[in-house]
């Protein structure tokens, strides 16, 4: 039994993500009854110029609550890393 649950979920997890999304449209006729289409919409291409832009966005807000924030590395008695800060609210998100 364990071999067919290992099998299954192989068979799962090696199938590919689908990068599209299905679109079912039903309509109703007195005539006809029930008719469903089904389409499939591809993702849109992904354009470089707007990642970099996003990615540069995302380093600048990093940046200015590291400036903030000014967090240090300590480690407890369990030897766990903590970060320590220099304001208040900075281990919520707070950089102003």
């Amino acid at each position: 039994m364990k071999i067919l649950y290992a099998i299954a979920t192989l068979a799962l997890l090696s199938t590919s993500a689908q990068a599209w999304q299905i679109v079912e449209r039903c309509t109703h006729s007195k005539f006809y009854g029930n008719v469903c289409t089904t389409s499939y919409l591809d993702d849109p291409p992904r354009n470089a110029a707007q990642d970099q832009e996003n990615e540069k966005a995302r380093r600048a807000s990093i940046e200015k609550w590291e400036a903030f924030c000014k967090p240090q590395r300590t480690y407890d008695s369990e030897g766990v890393v903590r970060l320590v800060y220099a304001r208040k609210g900075c281990e919520f998100g707070r950089s102003e």
